[in-house]
């Protein structure tokens, strides 16, 4: 394993400690071996952990050391593209799944992040997704349209309204999402992590060796 330095930004300066994790001496046999130390494989090990599975998470580096550490922070229910046509690119039955699994996506955080008292600054206000001119307001009307016909709670906020909001100037009006909202993102991949040990997961910082029928997924 390579030497550990600080890494040179905000969120490794104000996140909470680490976990403790010790370096892999000899083999470890487990029900789902999970490779890296990020969102997904953390999450993964909480969830399978919680529901009695042996659970190890082999981490090269350290817990969050790649993107879930060093993102903006943004907790963020779907994607740019538009929900209609992203349905017209997937098919009805996986776009709306897609739909249904990244609109929940932002409860499911935000309801870790409470279960686990993780300590990450999180806050949901909501995101605004800002309209320039007549042509960017024409825009959020209609992802207004599409995403409140599939019960999403979003709104058009009048340039005013988006103006006192965001403090910029210059934009037509905003697509209020209140699903949304923001966390420490390093600060959230440990509080997975100590939440994953607590439930029984181990956490080693090399790599593990795992039996044939066990299982292994990606988390990094």
């Amino acid at each position: 394993m390579a030497a550990e330095r600080p890494l040179p930004n905000l969120w490794h300066a104000t996140a909470p400690s680490a976990p403790d994790t010790r370096p892999l001496v000899g083999d470890v046999t487990v029900d789902v071996a999970v490779i890296g130390g990020g969102f997904t494989g953390l999450s993964a090990a909480l969830h399978l952990a919680e529901k009695g599975a042996s659970v190890a998470v082999a981490e090269a580096r350290m817990i969050g050391f790649g993107g879930s550490g060093r993102n903006v922070g943004l907790v963020n229910a779907g994607m740019w593209t538009k929900p209609d046509d992203l349905v017209a690119t997937l098919g009805k039955e996986a776009g709306d799944r897609l739909l249904s699994e990244l609109g929940n996506g932002p409860a499911l955080v935000f309801d870790l992040v409470a279960k686990h008292d993780i300590s990450c600054e999180a806050v949901r206000n909501g995101t605004l997704h800002m309209a320039i001119g007549d042509e960017g307001l024409k825009d959020i009307r209609n992802r207004e349209a599409q995403w409140k016909k599939r019960g999403a709670p979003v709104e058009i906020l009048a340039a005013p309204q988006a103006r006192t909001i965001s403090g910029a100037e210059g934009f037509s009006g905003a697509l209020l999402d209140r699903r949304a909202g923001t966390i420490q993102p390093l600060a959230y991949a440990r509080g997975l992590a100590r939440a994953a040990m607590a439930a029984g997961a181990k956490s080693t910082r090399k790599h593990l060796s795992w039996q044939p029928n066990a299982r292994a997924t990606s988390g990094n």
